[in-house]
C-alpha cells in the first residue's frame, strides 16, 4: 500500500529551508519597509502562558473537527485531507522532531505573517494569504480554508495583545499537540485505500 510518507531527514530539511526563507522574506522586508518589530516582541511571561492555552484551544478545536468529519459532510474533506495527504507526510518523524518542526515553523511564519505582512496588508488579507501558503493545490482547499480561519485567529491575537510571541506560541503549541497526534495518534490512511 503506498503511502505519501516522506523520510524523516527529508522532511526536516524541506521544513528548516522553507521556513528559513520566510525568515529572510520578513527580515528582508521589515528592513525596506521600516516596519519595527522589536517592541512587538518584548519577552513577558504572561503572553507565554497566552499563548499556549491559545495554542492548546486551537489544537482542541482541531482534533475536534477532524473527529466531527467523520459524520459531518462539510468536514469530511478536511478530514480525509488531514488523514490521506497530510499524516502519511509525518509517518516517519520523532516526537522531538515534530517539537522541532512545530517550533520553527510558529516563530518563522508568524514573523512573516502576523509581524511583516499583516503590518502591511492588514488582517484579512494577511489571513488570506496565509490559507493560501498551506494550500497547495484545490484538492487541500479545506485544509486552506481551516489554516485561513486559523490565521485569523492568530491574526487578532496579535492585534489584541500587540505581542508577536501570543501567535508564536499559539502556533508552535497548536502544530506540536497536532504533529504529536498525526503522528502517534492516527493511522495514516492511503489516498488510494
Amino acid at each position: 500500500m503506498p503511502t505519501n510518507s516522506i523520510d524523516r531527514i527529508t522532511l526536516l530539511n524541506i521544513t528548516l529551508i522553507v521556513e528559513a526563507l520566510l525568515l529572510s522574506a520578513a527580515t528582508v522586508w521589515s528592513w525596506v519597509a521600516s516596519i519595527q518589530m522589536a517592541p512587538n516582541l518584548q519577552i513577558e511571561p504572561k503572553m507565554f502562558l497566552y499563548g499556549t492555552i491559545c495554542g492548546l484551544g486551537l489544537a482542541l478545536s482541531s482534533l475536534i473537527l477532524l473527529w466531527l468529519g467523520k459524520s459531518v459532510g462539510l468536514l469530511n474533506n478536511l478530514r480525509e485531507t488531514i488523514l490521506t495527504q497530510i499524516a502519511p507526510i509525518f509517518a516517519e518523524l520523532s516526537w522531538m522532531d515534530a517539537l522541532l518542526v512545530a517550533a520553527v515553523s510558529g516563530f518563522c511564519e508568524e514573523v512573516l505573517f502576523r509581524g511583516v505582512v499583516q503590518a502591511q496588508c492588514g488582517l484579512i488579507t494577511t489571513s488570506a494569504i496565509f490559507g493560501l501558503f498551506h494550500c497547495p493545490s484545490f484538492k487541500h482547499l479545506s485544509y486552506g480554508l481551516w489554516a485561513l480561519a486559523a490565521g485569523l485567529f492568530l491574526g487578532w491575537l496579535y492585534i489584541a495583545t500587540g505581542n508577536l510571541w501570543v501567535p508564536i506560541m499559539t502556533h508552535a503549541v497548536s502544530n506540536a499537540i497536532s504533529l504529536l497526534f498525526l503522528r502517534y495518534g492516527v493511522k495514516p490512511v492511503s489516498p488510494d485505500a
